[in-house]
């Protein structure tokens, strides 16, 4: 097990500021790491694509109350706005395959960036239609391309618009309705307000500071949440033991694609050990992994606010995942 002077040691070797980690075993005992700045005692950190796998089970929920289906067409839920291929034909492109970055999607470079104006941030219909600062161009799926892996932002993105078009609600409310009210989240935001005033500081590579602000990316569903690693143990325990999800739900989490045992539904899979899944965040200033089981309360959250350049497993996180989950 995990000392907190070990702790300790591996933050000052990567230069780590602040550590929220959680441990559950397999007799619910919980195990909590929260040390650096003993003021942000409920600080929240940057998700980024942790916020993915979140985004999943809000959609997981809205298929149990028939308000999505994960084999619809994604443009089945859409108003006015229509996803194309690039030959400007109408794209049959599924929720399911969204959720599983088999889309057909090839995200730009250097796209999808933190936000650039305080004021105001565009709706996902103005994003997706590439009239922002936020993407260049309008979103389109390459069809040769359907079926394979692609890592994609803007998949989320129109999950993000079909959610709220659905609904007709915004996101966060929709959110907050169906998962943090009912498990009584009470440090996960999408607010920028609430950011900034609960929100630590993250740590660039080259050891740079950047605000909260500096760091908060306007797509919830993609890569927007702020949280502790309590609130994201409480959605786990939820799902694990409480029946928070119904059991077809909870299978589909961990059911892999045709064309890739890696992927499954907001999470990554080992196929060597299918029963263990996986979600990673990773952006400006903020590093985090979340790491579940498929029929066991054990689970391990650990979010950093030091993005050190390197993939999770490399460094500090990869060092504590492997002294407590082997």
């Amino acid at each position: 097990m995990l000392t907190k002077e070990r702790m300790s040691e591996l933050m000052e070797k990567h230069h780590v500021s602040q550590i929220d980690m959680v441990f559950v075993n397999e007799s619910k005992e919980m195990s909590v790491y929260r040390m650096g700045d003993d003021s942000l005692e409920d600080g929240m950190f940057a998700a980024c694509s942790l916020s993915k796998f979140v985004t999943t089970i809000l959609i997981l929920k809205l298929v149990e109350n028939r308000k999505l289906s994960l084999d619809s067409p994604i443009n089945d839920y859409f108003a006015s706005f229509s996803l194309n291929d690039q030959n400007g034909m109408r794209s049959q492109v599924t929720v399911r395959q969204l959720i599983q970055h088999q889309g057909g999607l090839v995200d730009l470079p250097n796209q999808f960036g933190t936000t650039v104006q305080r004021s105001s941030f565009p709706s996902m219909e103005e994003i997706l239609l590439g009239t922002t600062p936020y993407y260049e161009l309008p979103v389109f799926v390459q069809s040769e391309e359907i079926g394979t892996f692609h890592y994609s932002d803007a998949g989320y993105c129109l999950l993000q618009h079909a959610i709220e078009e659905c609904m007709s609600s915004t996101f966060e409310k929709i959110m907050s309705d169906f998962i943090f009210t009912p498990l009584d989240m009470k440090t996960s935001s999408y607010d920028l307000e609430i950011v900034e005033k609960f929100g630590v500081n993250g740590v660039e590579p080259d050891e740079s500071i950047v605000s909260a602000y500096t760091c908060f990316y306007p797509y919830p569903a993609a890569s927007g949440l702020w949280t502790t690693a309590s609130d994201l143990a409480t959605l786990v325990n939820a799902i694990t033991t409480e029946g928070f999800l119904n059991t077809e739900s909870r299978r589909t989490l961990f059911t892999t694609s045709s064309m890739n045992a890696e992927v499954g539904h907001g999470l990554f899979l080992n196929p060597n050990e299918p029963s263990k899944g996986f979600s990673f965040g990773w952006g400006i200033g903020f590093q985090s992994i979340l790491v579940m089981e498929k029929n066991s309360p054990t689970c391990l959250i650990c979010l950093s606010n030091r993005n050190e350049g390197i993939h999770q497993f490399e460094g500090m996180i990869g060092q504590v995942l492997r002294t407590h989950i082997t």
